[in-house]
């Protein structure tokens, strides 16, 4: 995924949050979802997350690249659509 050490590094922190994880390996976050929000991305990113944390928490991987959640956040915030590097 290139350079996305600081995503990945708060993708594993947050995933570590039992009620977090639950909430959304359990598809909790589906019926909270506002797709009618214009101000909303129509729950991409929390659908992308949701997935992401389904694959980490299934017990079927061992290695799980958070592809479609780094893609998601690129459409809605261009400048993290590459993988440059975004410390500062």
């Amino acid at each position: 995924l290139g350079n996305t050490c600081f995503m990945n590094s708060t993708l594993q922190c947050i995933s570590q949050s039992p009620w977090l994880s639950e909430f959304f390996v359990q598809k909790q976050h589906v019926a909270d979802i506002n797709k009618e929000n214009p101000l909303g991305h129509n729950g991409r990113i929390a659908e992308e997350f949701g997935e992401l944390l389904g694959k980490i928490w299934s017990n079927k991987y061992t290695v799980v690249a958070p592809s479609g959640f780094k893609q998601a956040i690129g459409e809605f915030a261009p400048q993290f659509s590459g993988y440059n590097q975004q410390d500062s």
